[in-house]
């Protein structure tokens, strides 16, 4: 169908545009070749989650693991290109956390939407907690990326977890709705 062809293609697409803009403006681009790659990881988590927002926060939340591990423990521009992806695999999450985190609210739903929108600045938080720890007297630069790490475990689990109390208020995101939805 058009809607599985447009999930190769418009990132492409994107990743096209952006090239194209870079090689307008004169700059080398054959060091984001490499990203070709990590959109194709986005492409197939995406194909893997099968549009179940728990399955996809967990598959990526796992691809941001693996990603900032690998920039921690490597060095040069693997490490570069490692920290930089995990921007491409965070893209995907707040769409899964909202709709998890509203599911079942029912009444509550803007009430509770509301909120959401107000924890967003929760997260300035863990930039400072990373900054303090980034100093050479306590982890370092690269292995400040550790609180990543947690953060990105965290919504592994939150995944597990709202999952199965979803499904206990008879919300499964693998069965289809009435109307095919």
């Amino acid at each position: 169908s058009l809607q599985s062809i447009l999930r190769f293609v418009m990132p492409y697409l994107a990743f096209g545009v952006f090239l194209l803009i870079n090689k307008l403006a004169s700059h080398d681009i054959t060091p984001f070749y490499l990203y070709a790659g990590v959109i194709l990881a986005l492409i197939i988590g995406d194909l893997l989650s099968k549009g179940n927002p728990a399955r996809q926060l967990l598959l990526f939340s796992l691809l941001g693991i693996t990603a900032l591990l690998i920039g921690m423990l490597s060095e040069g521009m693997v490490s570069v290109y490692a920290f930089i992806s995990v921007g491409l695999f965070c893209s995907t999450l707040w769409p899964c956390i909202f709709t998890l985190a509203i599911a079942g609210l029912g009444r509550h739903t803007n009430e509770g939407a509301s909120f959401l929108i107000m924890m967003i600045m929760g997260g300035g938080v863990v930039s400072l907690v990373q900054g303090y720890l980034a100093s050479d007297a306590y982890l370092g630069i690269q292995m400040s990326y550790l609180v990543g790490v947690a953060c990105f475990a965290y919504l592994a689990f939150y995944a597990l977890r709202a999952k199965a109390i979803l499904k206990r208020k008879g919300i499964d995101y693998d069965v289809p709705a009435a109307g095919g939805h």
